[in-house]
């Protein structure tokens, strides 16, 4: 079912609300988006310093990577740029964070946590992704990676793939749900002239750098925004069949991202392509 739509929302502005449903006082979130069918959520949670957690379970899957700070999860260091993934059922902690810090989740369901000593008999542990440290993986093509389809075409080879200057590091690539979990960088100078769409939810979180977007809008054309510009702590939530481009990046933009599916990507001409990309780059200091 479909994420609601957020074409590019700068996560300052959200509200922190509390994290209630179990958690320890003192924790708050930003809900960037929530799928409609499930409620399940992208979040940023901040944690306080001091702040911790027993060990328990969540009745939610819960994607987990460490965007400030540092914790302990089942007193084991997590430091920013850190990855896991944890099962509903499944019985994990416990959490801790001596300095605070600021987490981005993907949840499969509201969260919901209970202290517990065990997993739930049923909980798919063996799909569990402990502490990854996402600086130790290499980047790689994502042709090779988490491309299921690409209609763009390679102009020299003719083969499908996707414009050159993007690299990812799949970190759960999941046969169950179907579901990739992805960093994905674009190089300074970045350029897709086209617009694509995606028959499933595309969500990204823009961890550093920049990242320029023509147009976007929906199949039917009726909701159309232009020259979107996101920096460090944007975010956007993509339904299916939501157009988007031309995409440029003048620094580069390093993203988290997730994908309901893998990756498939419908590319569509935008005519005035070049000049739009052009004057983001006239209008770019680059000092």
């Amino acid at each position: 079912m479909p994420m609601r739509r957020e074409d590019c929302l700068d996560v300052s502005a959200v509200e922190p609300r509390p994290v209630n449903a179990g958690y320890t006082p003192g924790a708050v979130a930003r809900n960037l988006s929530t799928e409609s069918k499930t409620g399940g959520e992208h979040l940023v949670m901040e944690l306080p310093a001091g702040w911790s957690l027993p060990r328990g379970r969540n009745e939610a899957d819960v994607d987990l990577y460490v965007l400030e700070g540092a914790l302990e999860v089942g007193g084991e260091s997590w430091m920013q740029g850190c990855y896991g993934y944890f099962p509903a059922g499944m019985a994990w902690g416990p959490v801790r964070t001596s300095g605070g810090c600021r987490l981005l989740l993907f949840t499969s369901r509201p969260l919901a946590f209970k202290e517990a000593g065990d997993s739930l008999a049923d909980a798919h542990v063996d799909r569990h992704i402990g502490r990854t440290n996402t600086w130790h993986l290499p980047w790689v093509d994502p042709m090779a990676d988490i491309v299921k389809r690409s209609t763009w075409k390679d102009p020299k080879t003719g083969q499908e793939a996707r414009p050159p200057g993007v690299l990812t590091k799949g970190l759960r690539k999941d046969d169950g749900t179907k579901e990739v979990i992805a960093l994905t960088a674009l190089a300074p100078g970045f350029v897709d002239p086209g617009t694509e769409h995606h028959p499933h939810n595309e969500c990204l979180y823009l961890i550093a750098g920049d990242c320029y977007i023509g147009y976007t809008f929906d199949h039917r054309r009726e909701d159309v925004k232009e020259d979107l510009v996101l920096t460090r702590d944007h975010y956007i939530g993509r339904p299916p069949g939501v157009r988007h481009g031309p995409v440029c990046s003048i620094s580069g933009a390093f993203w988290l991202i997730y994908l309901a599916d893998y990756y498939t990507g419908i590319f569509g001409k935008v005519d005035d392509w070049e000049e739009r990309v052009n004057s983001y780059f006239a209008s770019a200091s680059f000092r």
